[in-house]
């Protein structure tokens, strides 16, 4: 028995050369006893399925984001989190090496299951974002034309535009008027695009903002079909 009360457990890394943040990873909570502690989700896309279920979205409107390849994510509606499955997940996810570590092995997230789940191109060019360093009115002007409406200077910070401004614009342009314009159709259906791949599939902790380097990137809709 006392040779057993001696042992303790070593929660690892055997080999600690390529798993070097152990010290602050989100395992140690377990060997330290906060074994209760479920993670909190932040996420920006609500407000975006509120508006959708209340104000569907406009046949016309919805004919280009389905060309555009963006349909399915749309239909996918509101993802259902499960906050003690996600706090378990990162509990084994390693950042050095982009991995999972479960018992049976190591395993990661790939293209492939994008593709599967959400039926888009993986095969084409890779969604970067444009970085290049923009004025608050050069974002206005990109936004004027791409998006239909331009932002107060208070509703950005720094290249990110509050996700309550979006909201409102697109809910003053949700009767759209039988002779309206393709430009009109388009910008309305680049403000749910943007709303879909900044607030959900590339969302990030803010949780109040919406990135614009990924705006331009909608201007040609002939280009955006052929990204991955």
């Amino acid at each position: 028995m006392a040779g057993y009360s001696a042992y303790q457990l070593d929660p690892g890394p055997l080999e600690p050369s390529v798993l070097t943040q152990q010290l602050t990873h989100r395992s140690r909570d377990i060997w330290d006893g906060n074994v209760n502690m479920i993670l909190n989700t932040r996420r920006c896309d609500g407000k975006f399925w509120d508006l959708v279920k209340k104000y569907p979205i406009h046949p016309r409107v919805l004919e280009v984001i389905e060309l555009l390849e963006l349909y399915v994510v749309y239909i996918s509606n509101r993802p259902s989190i499960d906050r003690s499955l996600i706090t378990s997940l990162v509990e084994i996810w390693r950042p050095e090496t982009h991995m999972f570590h479960f018992r049976t092995g190591e395993a990661t997230i790939t293209l492939q299951d994008v593709e599967v789940l959400y039926s888009l191109p993986v095969n084409g060019d890779p969604v970067l974002g444009d970085e290049s360093i923009r004025t608050i009115w050069d974002w206005q002007n990109i936004c004027q034309r791409l998006l239909g409406f331009i932002p107060r200077p208070q509703d950005f910070n720094r290249s990110s535009l509050k996700v309550t401004t979006l909201n409102a614009h697109m809910l003053e342009q949700l009767q759209l008027p039988d002779l309206a314009t393709q430009d009109m159709i388009n910008q309305m259906a680049r403000c749910y695009m943007f709303w879909i791949i900044v607030g959900m599939m590339m969302a990030d902790t803010s949780g109040n903002y919406l990135k614009l380097m990924f705006l331009p990137m909608l201007e040609d809709h002939n280009v955006v079909s052929s990204y991955s």
